[in-house]
């Protein structure tokens, strides 16, 4: 992909202003001629290219192309046809899930049935909290995983102390 010829420009003419500053050392006389004759090169370059004639026509073509465009999409708008067309291509949209509210004090059976449900990381959080469960930068297979040690820890704890 060729550079912007503008902004190459912009960049040789900002050089040689600097150049122009320190004109009086003959190293940078000699520089400040050297990107002399690089800009002299690019203008005729640029100025050839504009003076060509089939630049024009290509100019014309694609404003042409454009105007066609513009035509076609404001009759869209009135064209029942091309409208449901146009619309089919749209994503449809999944509608939102309703937010589960996580109560306070849930037993390890509530959290179990829950955690079988899609939770968003936000009720995950929720319920680790509820556990003083660090969750950190887990995902939501990483949050279930430590809510469900824990609990199974806590399990294995009254266990033993029954026993």
């Amino acid at each position: 992909m060729k550079s912007d010829p503008s902004k190459n420009l912009i960049s040789k003419l900002k050089r040689i202003s600097g150049d122009l500053e320190d004109f009086a050392n003959p190293e940078s006389k000699a520089a400040f001629l050297k990107n002399l004759d690089y800009l002299i090169a690019a203008l005729s370059r640029l100025r050839s290219g504009l003076l060509n004639p089939s630049f024009e026509e290509r100019t014309a073509d694609i404003q042409k192309s454009i105007e066609q465009v513009i035509e076609f999409l404001e009759s869209a708008k009135s064209d029942e046809l091309i409208r449901t067309l146009l619309s089919r291509t749209q994503k449809v949209s999944k509608p939102k899930r309703q937010p589960i509210e996580i109560p306070n004090n849930l037993t390890n059976e509530q959290i179990r049935s829950l955690l079988q449900k899609d939770l968003s990381k936000g009720e995950l959080k929720a319920i680790a909290t509820q556990r003083s469960i660090s969750v950190g930068k887990l995902n939501n297979e990483g949050i279930k995983r430590d809510i469900l040690r824990n609990i199974d820890r806590q399990e294995g704890y009254e266990r033993l102390v029954k026993n």
